[in-house]
């Protein structure tokens, strides 16, 4: 019996290991642990800018040669005021609540406001479960209940994003900007995340699924009056 039972453990971790990345089932194995420099630099450092050199710098081979300062997680206040000073998109990501030292941010989206602002999820163990909280940069004023949940084993990709859209809404957000205007929507903001790699193609089709295309009213008219036309014309 007892056999029995590892081999269908152990059959169930493999087809667990089957599940394409791109499947909303697909879940990773884990978010702690050894984690290579990038994983370790692009899930603690909460500027976007700051994010975006490093991984420029990380695709080139440059990575010693960037400052200690702008591989920290968190910028000093003075620094943050100075780097919002010389623009405004500077700021996205560095007012997140910085990540504790045995969290991890798993996923962030990115809009493009005026602040770049971006909302994340932190996941950290508790005893043997994993704990997550969605996190803003306005102290939680944007985001709604329930915003913390827990799970015995990493989220799916499904789980995560009903998880986030539930505590932050991205598609009131979309709307309230561009009123079903999906090609504008869809430059609007971005998804990320180091242990999704579909993340933001999965959220992409969501918001397609939201919001179809808007029909131009005008246009079916027309077409309308000039099928009558035609048939009165015959």
């Amino acid at each position: 019996m007892a056999k029995a039972k590892a081999n269908s453990k152990s059959a169930s971790r493999e087809s667990a290991a089957q599940v394409p990345a791109s499947s909303v089932l697909y879940r990773p194995r884990d978010y702690f642990g050894r984690h290579d420099l990038q994983t370790a630099l692009l899930t603690s450092v909460k500027g976007t800018v700051r994010r975006n050199a490093l991984r420029d710098a990380l695709e080139h081979g440059e990575i010693m040669q960037v400052p200690d300062s702008i591989k920290t997680a968190a910028l000093s206040e003075a620094t943050r005021q100075y780097a919002g000073s010389l623009h405004p998109a500077f700021m996205g990501g560095e007012y997140l609540p910085t990540v504790t030292k045995a969290e991890v941010e798993i996923a962030r989206i990115r809009i493009s406001s005026t602040t770049g602002d971006v909302t994340s999820v932190y996941a950290r163990l508790v005893g043997r479960r994993i704990s997550y909280r969605v996190v803003d940069e306005y102290e939680g004023d944007t985001l709604s209940q329930p915003n913390r949940r827990t799970s015995n084993r990493p989220l799916t990709m499904d789980q995560l994003i009903e998880f986030f859209l539930g505590a932050w809404d991205l598609f009131v957000c979309l709307d309230c900007n561009f009123e079903g205007d999906v090609e504008r929507m869809l430059v609007f903001f971005e998804g990320e995340s180091e242990f999704y790699p579909y993340f933001d193609t999965e959220l992409r089709r969501r918001v397609r699924e939201r919001f179809p295309p808007l029909v131009d009213e005008y246009d079916e008219e027309d077409e309308r009056d000039e099928v009558e036309n035609d048939q009165h014309q015959e």
